[in-house]
């Protein structure tokens, strides 16, 4: 299909606009492609410096809210609206914990997601098991444990995502036909 043209009648009041600028000046850097490139990153780095400072304040603001969604999970009985919002809070500060420097923080709401999300049967969710995450990751970001470096950090994140991954392979093999939870039968929050 042609793109239809219209006539120009020079005797019907125009105007013609002219740019005031050449905007090919304002887009294309002078110099190589490397340096434009290292300038940006180096400009981006400064704006994350900047936000930095506020890094910490927002791990804490998370990790209240990931204890206040265990809290009301619990005193609900783990209802199906409490573990929703309980998966959502780990799920968010599992998003957010390695960019804001707490990778340790992520690995334990990584394995909190997983053990909420695969576990068949939820009315078998292990309480403990669910205060022993949350409070991992409050105790992190209290004592700003930041990094990979840190030994008990490490240790403490293996052995939730062992521990989690002992009990659903036993919860799996003892229920075999709800093994892979059906995302049409809702019972993976991860598929909603």
């Amino acid at each position: 299909m042609q793109p239809q043209q219209t006539q120009f009648n020079a005797e019907q009041p125009h105007e013609v606009v002219k740019p005031a600028m050449n905007l090919r000046d304002k887009c294309i850097r002078q110099g190589n492609a490397t340096d434009a490139a290292q300038q940006a990153i180096a400009n981006a780095e400064q704006a994350l410096e900047k936000l930095s400072v506020n890094f910490d304040d927002w791990m804490e603001t998370e990790s209240k809210q990931l204890a206040t969604a265990r809290d009301a999970a619990k005193a609900a009985a783990f209802s199906p609206d409490t573990l929703s919002g309980l998966f959502q809070a780990a799920h968010n500060l599992k998003g957010q914990a390695t960019t804001l420097g707490y990778p340790f923080a992520d690995e334990i709401c990584a394995s909190l997601c997983r053990l909420i999300d695969i576990l068949p049967d939820k009315s078998r969710l292990p309480v403990e098991l669910v205060d022993q995450h949350v409070n991992a990751v409050c105790a992190l970001v209290r004592e700003e444990v930041k990094g990979t470096d840190n030994p008990k950090a490490s240790v403490l994140s293996k052995r939730l995502r062992d521990v989690t991954n002992d009990f659903l392979g036993q919860e799996t093999s003892r229920n075999p036909s709800t093994q892979c939870a059906s995302p049409i039968s809702g019972n993976r929050l991860s598929d909603k």
